[in-house]
């Protein structure tokens, strides 16, 4: 199977039965299990889990789990957030893949697969045998396709969106998937699980998702990956810049970043800590839009802030103010029912389980 396939045919006899998207990040994992239910796609459960303990660590820490410690900690998670499913798809971080753009001049009738893969070779940190590899074509963007046409009417340029997966992380979620009971659990990157949970109507947005490590900027285009810029700059990042300018250890600076309010008397000075995590990301952020528009036409009419990261109060201003735009933070269960008392608290909790909500959504495309 494909990166980029559509699964609803594989996956329509146990739709009804409930899917469950996994998302494990460097600090946390969360589900959201979906069903079916006379035609709505419902919310059944969702739930997120600290791996910080699981390796002896604090709360809200980066680490990377050995295979016994992340088996326990997906066991804990699906038992305490009572998830049903046995069908699931699972976000792959990027950390363990390889997403990029690259042009290829060729007719509009040429058979390009075996171009992707010398230009694969070209861009990709791996052997071809060391990565399952997949590509799709996308539309050329505007002002580029103009500028092309006025060299050459004959000449083409076809955009392709490369995608590769380490196959070794491969094997390994797919061994922790198979463990928890999942029937064949398909994978995708997280970038595109994020796509699909904020990506609607609009033809042209940004997302700009801030985890505990990294923060991405995702630039799409009818719902297709057109760029994709990462910087280290997360909640983790934040919390030890906390730490070290409040004289704290880690889990004292992430209690007092996780709970602080606009109100408190400490918080100016905790948001100028926290804030100069991503001054250098949200300026970065910035240029790449911008360059991005003036190279193509496409205007950004959207950009969504998502993430652990976008939950601290006052982000989604910073990031306003750097980029002069407005900014809307990521609400991803507004695409499935759930009772109407859960709305303002899952408004509150949205961005953290974008990855997680957008991977069961593939089961239902």
């Amino acid at each position: 199977m494909g990166l980029f396939d559509n699964i609803v045919t594989s996956f329509k006899s146990g739709a009804a039965n409930g899917v469950v998207g996994i998302d494990i990040g460097s600090a946390s994992m969360k589900v959201v299990e979906l069903q079916e239910k006379k035609g709505v796609l419902t919310l059944s459960t969702y739930g997120e889990i600290q791996l910080g303990p699981y390796a002896r660590k604090a709360v809200g820490e980066s680490v990377m789990l050995d295979k016994t410690a992340e088996q326990e900690a997906l066991v804990d998670i699906i038992r305490e957030s009572n998830v049903q499913a046995k069908n699931g798809v699972f976000a792959m971080p990027l950390s363990s893949s390889f997403v990029t753009n690259v042009s290829i001049e060729a007719g509009p009738d040429d058979d390009v697969s075996s171009m992707v893969r010398v230009e694969a070779r070209k861009v990709i940190p791996a052997s071809l045998s060391e990565v399952t590899l997949d590509w799709a074509e996308v539309e050329v963007a505007n002002k580029e396709k103009k500028d092309k046409d006025k060299d050459s009417e004959e000449e083409n340029v076809r955009n392709i969106l490369i995608a590769s997966i380490q196959n070794s992380a491969l094997e390994r979620f797919n061994n922790l998937m198979r463990f928890v009971g999942l029937n064949k659990p398909p994978t995708e990157i997280e970038c595109f699980s994020t796509i699909r949970s904020l990506h609607g109507d609009e033809e042209n947005i940004a997302i700009i998702d801030i985890g505990a490590t990294s923060s991405k900027l995702y630039i799409v285009r009818k719902g297709l990956l057109m760029r994709m810029y990462r910087i280290r700059a997360g909640g983790a990042v934040a919390t030890s810049k906390i730490a070290e300018q409040n004289n704290l250890d880690f889990t004292e600076a992430e209690n007092q970043k996780l709970n602080t309010h606009r109100e408190a008397e400490d918080f100016a000075e905790l948001k100028r800590a926290h804030d100069s995590c991503y001054g250098r990301a949200f300026r970065e952020f910035n240029q790449v839009i911008r360059e991005y528009e003036n190279k193509t036409s496409n205007v950004i009419t959207s950009i969504y802030l998502s993430g652990g990261g976008a939950q601290f109060p006052g982000i989604d201003m910073q990031l306003k103010d750097v980029l002069s735009r407005d900014v809307v933070l990521a609400n991803p269960f507004s695409k499935v029912s759930h009772p109407a008392f859960m709305d303002d608290y899952l408004k509150e909790i949205g961005p953290s389980f974008t990855v997680a909500l957008g991977a069961a959504l593939r089961a239902f495309e």
